[in-house]
């Protein structure tokens, strides 16, 4: 399996973060490094994570990658769970999900056509 130097994983809101999601992001990254956590919060998602400290150092902080990351967490717009990237200076990036939020519109409950999430 490929390591990469920073490791994110969203979960919904509603659920939080549990021991494996956690255990999953751990596997993504090398063996023997030091790690600094980081979570990110959007409206409908979140997604707890973990860097190297190499991949801090070199990125210029962790807000940095926490700015790459955001916009993934906040609308995931892609066709599978996993997605790789890489940061500026070359860093890898991995980011999975494990659900997806889809909205239509249709009649509610109440009997308007506002969005229904499932």
């Amino acid at each position: 399996m490929a390591k990469y130097d920073v490791a994110a994983w969203m979960v919904p809101l509603e659920s939080g973060l549990t021991k494996r999601t956690i255990l999953k992001i751990l596997d993504m990254l090398p063996d023997d490094c030091d790690l600094v956590p980081f979570e990110i919060h959007e409206e409908n998602s979140s997604a707890y994570g973990y860097a190297t400290i190499e991949a801090v150092e070199e990125e210029n902080g962790l807000e940095a990658i926490i700015d790459l990351l955001s916009p993934m967490v906040a609308d995931w717009t892609e066709d599978d769970s996993e997605y790789t990237t890489t940061l500026p200076k070359g860093k890898k990036v991995f980011i999975g999900c494990d659900y997806r939020t889809v909205y239509w519109y249709g009649e509610t409950d109440n009997g308007d056509d506002s969005p229904v999430s499932s």
